[in-house]
């Protein structure tokens, strides 16, 4: 496991809360949507780069400049999709919780009054 995915988890995020049994379910849910998330960016890094490999033979082998430019174009818009998937697999998985941490979201969900003065504060 990366040092980025020990500093920021959903499971830390979660058990920083008081009461542990009303994010049992939030956290058994996080933790099972991280899991997926990360399954689905080895399966969408492995595609992509074998899909990259393909569409560079294509333009290795492209004839005329046609073709030379469309396999250009699609090699470009992979590269772009898959770098694009994996920030955002990254962001959700770990920096939106260190984030989220950061800006003391717990400690604004655990004071009720807070909170309550805040929204009535906001609603004048």
């Amino acid at each position: 496991m990366s040092l980025l995915a020990l500093a920021g988890s959903w499971s830390d995020f979660f058990s920083g809360f008081e009461n542990q049994d009303q994010y049992a379910v939030l956290q058994s849910v996080f933790n099972i949507l991280s899991i997926v998330l990360w399954v689905v960016l080895g399966i969408v890094g492995a595609v992509g780069a074998i899909y990259a490999i393909y569409l560079g033979v294509r333009l290795a082998r492209a004839e005329d400049q046609s073709k030379r430019d469309e396999a250009k174009k699609h090699l470009i818009t992979v590269a772009i999709a898959v770098g694009v998937t994996i920030v955002l697999i990254l962001f959700f998985n770990t920096f939106l919780p260190m984030l989220l941490d950061a800006f003391g979201v717990k400690d604004g969900m655990e004071l009720g009054d807070n909170t309550q003065s805040f929204i009535t504060l906001l609603s004048r």
